[in-house]
């Protein structure tokens, strides 16, 4: 649901899901690591303060202070949030998605593009999104963690 309308989307590509697996696998590798706690989820309802429209990202993730809007679904702002871009979706991950996340206070928004083997991290400053791109792009929210492009895109056919 985005602003009252129901979008259904066609089930997902190999690619699609090959790519949250592997940020997935990134991120666990890193949390187990590390000493910042959280929790992961792919294809998870959020349920954002502003009300209204229930979100999905193909992956959010809450740290471990922030646990508590986690009741079965997300009831509050995850404070990453992952969406694989596909042709069903990408206008609204880059348009009305991404306002929703940055209005609410999410801190960190990837983006994956599957068809042009792309990566970026936008970081939440309050009034915009800064913007970054690369091959390897470092996380501001978890110290430490870096994601390669080399690594999401792993394992995919040509």
């Amino acid at each position: 649901m985005i602003e009252g309308e129901l979008h259904m989307s066609p089930s997902a590509f190999f690619n699609h899901n090959r790519v949250i697996a592997n940020f997935l696998t990134g991120v666990e590798v890193y949390l187990k690591t590390s000493l910042v706690g959280g929790y992961l989820a792919p294809e998870t309802d959020v349920f954002l303060p502003d009300g209204g429209d229930v979100l999905r990202p193909d992956i959010s993730f809450i740290l471990e202070k922030n646990k508590g809007i986690v009741i079965g679904h997300i009831h509050g702002v995850p404070d990453l949030v992952c969406e694989v871009l596909s042709n069903a979706t990408r206008d609204r991950d880059l348009g009305i998605k991404a306002e929703r996340y940055l209005s609410n206070g999410v801190k960190e928004y990837w983006i994956i593009d599957p068809a042009n083997k792309s990566i970026e991290l936008w970081i939440n400053r309050a009034t915009h999104w800064e913007k970054k791109s690369g091959q390897n792009l470092a996380s501001e929210l978890l110290p430490g963690l870096q994601i390669t492009a080399e690594d999401v895109f792993s394992g995919m056919p040509e």
